[in-house]
């Protein structure tokens, strides 16, 4: 299945920080940059829903929160891996 990736997700540009917080997992990526207007980057194709998968250097997550802080100019992703069947 085809998930963004988060790393080519926004133009890395703008006034807003873009933070990832995974939980259970004690890697990390990059922080992004996002004009506000890029907040339609999180909802999913047909616009029936956010996005509820991500992947993350091609490793694919499930996106269990996303947290909009408009006084700091702040998006945090919170994701937690996909359990192996």
């Amino acid at each position: 299945m085809n998930f963004p990736e988060y790393l080519v997700l926004f133009s890395n540009q703008g006034t807003m920080d873009v933070h990832v917080s995974f939980e259970d997992h004690e890697g990390s990526i990059s922080s992004r940059k996002m004009s506000p207007k890029e907040i339609s980057a999180l909802i999913s194709p047909g616009g029936k829903g956010f996005h509820s998968q991500m992947t993350f250097d091609d490793w694919p997550f499930v996106i269990t929160k996303y947290q909009i802080e408009p006084a700091e100019n702040k998006l945090t992703i919170f994701a937690r891996k996909i359990p192996c069947a």
